[in-house]
């Protein structure tokens, strides 16, 4: 299996390589998931790309964010780039981009990013019909899942994360930081909502609810660890083991990824090998939020992190007493040195966070401290006795890394060098590599005769072994020699010198791109760009449609005049299930009201789950809508007619298209879009736009409510069914949460959104459908809602100018919540 690890800069770069990685992914300057690392000009990634191609290494560029259509030539141009400099692959999440990559770029190998959400078969199906080689899995796959993914496609590569930060929420599909400050994860540019303090209160008393203890983190995941797990990934058949982690520092990336490089070197040797305590120990000193073993196994029991969202550190004592200076005592379980940093944890707050200057024992500078030791420290603040003290900075260990990333022996390639030296010829160096690759050089004068000094191994060895500057390292050295000949050292050094010149171009000649002609990539290019951006001009009526749960407020949508109603299958909310008989019939009695009743899969569908609705084709539906990429396969191959939710994606014209293109009669655009980026859209007429309602930004695998008000040792006791419930924010806004039938957890925006004063605009994108989020939402709330958009609909379409205000107040009387525009107008970043 490959070990993968992450680079946020060149530091990070060279630890990844130096403790073992088979590959690094990095980031450029855009386009990348990671916006807020340090990330790698174009000439950084060249010299990367050389570093690891020479040490057989390979490099990965990730260009996992949504591409607006103004940044598609851009992005061509920059992967074009990479491409030349034989870049081993690109992560990419957007489909459209995949497609113009392989239509403009040929030989550019494209890993499918995580931000793809592939969490079934089907999804997993559907990439490689697309030519995608290598998916890395949502991290929500079991091991179960893994097994029979991996083994239902056994000629695609999968990589799984192995270590680091978990998502609450199902990558790609969320849009938390997005519409709560416009910096979209989608994007590159999440700010991490997860990690806030949230209290948990009930939507029927509106009480805030007590959890015991368990800290106000309610969204925040602890980190992720299978260094004991690598033979079961290795038995599902995972290709790639992959380490987060391209924000955090060098020295992080060298102990993560040398741990795990020890633990696959063990396993190799060993089946049943065993980690040290040593080496777990130093995967908690240099970064965790506790540890677990995210969702391989159905058992979650320290799942989240909800006292503490950063650095927990290790424990290492308990605070004594304090005088009344504030001077606490400590007694420790574990070693303490100067420039440690420890953090007291105490039971309301944020605790004291000191470094250790000096150590003090018994009144006494020490050197450092160990367990079972007191040692006194100056605090500003008050602590309580018993509380738990933690190290989150282990200086020692830092330091040691460090100096380390100094000493890149490990990474360098070992070469041997034979010397022949005869009279009156010049000298003939041959360079060999530790595969057998090898080179020639001769030097430029002839040897000649010694006077007093003939060249011997000792001073050869001198002039050889100069290669601080090159990748390699002199593992031996021979001198064949006829007589006492010497030559000038200088002639030495400069063969020495063409020699590894010639021996690296050599090593990097295997990765040269076949495809150079960058006058035909741009026309190819400007071939498939070319007919994009334009807008047609045909007028439309737009469909009013709305998604719904369940078959009463189904039955509401319907007799209040929505054209088309999405049923959303998931089973959201208590009356949110849908039983076939009942659908159907709903579906013959919308058939005598010209209204299209649309059953909407679940965004998210494991493989255990994805052929529950094979029961729909045995009734007459209109039409379907998947949610996931596996659905869309699932649909397509049935020959349904098949309409893509917003849950897929879609941010720019080139993706509209590809999807119209493969069968897909409708495209409900990304909520993400702003009105500028929705005018550059073609094909509008098969385009849906959202222009009201509470939207989901989160989906996640994981129960909140299970894990915060439930033992995890016992079976859940249904909190869902007991109560409805919010989370509420340090600023006061409310998120409502809800569950499904499969026990997965939504996460709806505290704002509503409402484009009533907008249909003017809206309508001059001539989009097809103009929908409507209820799913949450009773048959009143429905019923008034579209009621209002119908009448102001109709009165813009005849010419009249309506009362907006009035009718804004109305549906506010319905609404659960003020209102927002989205990003109709602000976008994300």
């Amino acid at each position: 299996m490959e070990l993968l690890a992450p680079a946020g800069s060149w530091n990070a770069f060279i630890a990844a390589v130096q403790n073992g990685a088979d590959a690094v992914y990095v980031g450029g300057q855009n386009f990348s998931a990671r916006q807020y690392a340090q990330n790698f000009a174009m000439q950084q990634i060249k010299e990367a790309a050389d570093y690891a191609h020479i040490r057989d290494r390979k490099i990965y560029v990730t260009v996992n964010t949504l591409i607006d259509y103004e940044e598609f030539g851009p992005a061509l141009d920059y992967i074009y780039e990479l491409h030349i400099l034989g870049v081993d692959a690109v992560i990419v999440q957007d489909l459209g981009l995949v497609k113009a990559i392989q239509k403009t770029i040929p030989g550019m190998k494209i890993h499918a990013s995580t931000q793809m959400t592939i969490h079934n078969s089907y999804g997993a199906l559907f990439l490689r019909e697309q030519g995608i080689k290598r998916i890395v899995l949502a991290r929500e796959t079991s091991l179960r899942e893994l097994e029979f993914i991996c083994k239902e496609l056994s000629d695609v590569e999968f990589e799984v994360f192995i270590h680091g930060a978990l998502c609450y929420s199902y990558s790609g599909q969320c849009l938390f930081s997005s519409m709560v400050g416009g910096r979209s994860g989608n994007r590159g540019r999440c700010a991490q909502p997860c990690r806030l303090p949230y209290d948990l209160y009930s939507q029927i008393s509106k009480q805030r609810i007590d959890v015991k203890g368990r800290g106000q983190h309610l969204l925040s995941p602890s980190d992720l660890a299978l260094l004991e797990n690598l033979p079961l990934l290795k038995k599902a058949g995972v290709s790639s083991l992959k380490i987060e982690g391209r924000m955090k520092r060098p020295e992080y990336v060298a102990i993560v990824t040398r741990t795990y490089r020890e633990a696959l070197d063990l396993f190799a040797q060993n089946p049943a090998y065993i980690i040290s305590p040593e080496a777990k120990n130093d995967l908690r000193k240099i970064f965790n939020r506790n540890f677990s073993t995210g969702y391989l196994f159905e058992e979650r029991n320290n799942f989240l992190s909800s006292k503490k969202p950063n650095n927990q550190g290790v424990y290492i004592g308990r605070v004594v007493d304090q005088t009344q200076d504030l001077m606490a005592n400590i007694q420790l379980s574990d070693t303490v040195k100067p420039g440690d940093y420890l953090e007291i944890w105490i039971k309301q707050g944020k605790g004291p966070v000191i470094e250790l200057k000096e150590i003090i024992t018994n009144g006494k500078k020490v050197d450092s401290a160990g367990r079972g030791e007191v040692i006194t420290v100056q605090l500003e603040t008050r602590v309580a006795s018993d509380d738990k003290v933690f190290k989150i900075h282990d200086e020692e260990l830092l330091s040691t890394e460090a100096n380390n990333m100094h000493l890149d022996t490990a990474s360098r390639v070992g070469i041997t060098v034979d010397a022949y030296l005869k009279q009156d010829t010049p000298l003939r160096l041959v360079f060999t590599d530790e595969k057998g690759n090898q080179v020639e050089v001769l030097s430029n004068s002839k040897a000649q005769l010694a006077e007093k000094y003939p060249l011997d191994k000792h001073s050869l060895k001198g002039k050889i072994d100069r290669l601080g500057n090159t990748p390699f390292r002199l593992d031996g050295l021979s001198l064949y020699t006829e007589g006492d000949l010497m030559i000038p050292f200088s002639e030495i050094n400069d063969a020495r010198r063409r020699g590894c010149e010639q021996l690296e171009q050599l090593l990097l000649q295997p990765y040269q791109p076949a495809f150079t002609d960058k006058g035909k990539y741009q026309q190819l290019k400007k071939d498939m760009l070319g007919s994009k951006g334009y807008r047609q001009n045909r007028e439309v009526t737009p469909v009013i449609s709305i998604i719904v749960s369940g078959i009463e407020p189904a039955y509401a949508a319907m007799k209040s005049g929505a054209q088309r109603v999405y049923i959303a299958l998931e089973g959201i909310s208590k009356n949110g299930c849908v039983h076939i008989d009942e659908l159907e019939t709903l579906i013959e009695l919308a058939h005598k009201n010209n209204c299209e009743i649309v059953p909407a899969l679940p965004r998210i569908q494991k493989d255990a789950e994805i052929h529950d609705w094979d029961k729909l084709l045995n009734i007459n539906i209109d039409s379907i809508m998947a949610g996931n990429h596996g659905a869309l396969k699932w649909c397509l191959n049935r020959g349904l007619k098949t309409r893509a939710d917003y849950s897929l994606n879609v941010f720019n014209p080139v993706t509209l298209d590809y999807l119209l293109e493969i069968g897909v009669k409708s495209i409900c655009l990304s909520p993400e879009l702003n009105f500028t980026q929705l005018k550059k859209f073609h094909n509008m007429d098969k385009a849906e736009v959202v222009i009201h309602g509470e939207l989901v930004i989160m989906v996640s695998q994981f129960c909140m409510l299970s894990g915060m008000l439930g033992d995890p040792r016992k079976k859940c006791p249904g909190h869902c069914i007991k109560d409805r419930y919010f989370i509420k924010d340090e600023k006061g806004y409310e998120f409502p949460v809800e569950t499904d039938s499969y026990c997965r957890f939504y996460l709806f925006n505290s704002r509503t959104l409402c484009m009533l004063s907008y249909l003017q605009q809206l309508l001059s994108l001539k989009a097809g459908s103009l929908r409507i989020e209820a799913r949450r939402s009773n048959e009143q709330e429905i019923t008034q809602v579209i009621k209002i958009y119908r009448q102001v609909l109709e009165q813009l379409k005849n010419g009249q100018k309506p009362d907006l205000d009035c009718s804004k107040k109305e549906l506010a009387r319905v609404s659960s919540s003020a209102f927002t525009k989205g990003h109709f107008y602000r976008g994300v970043l």
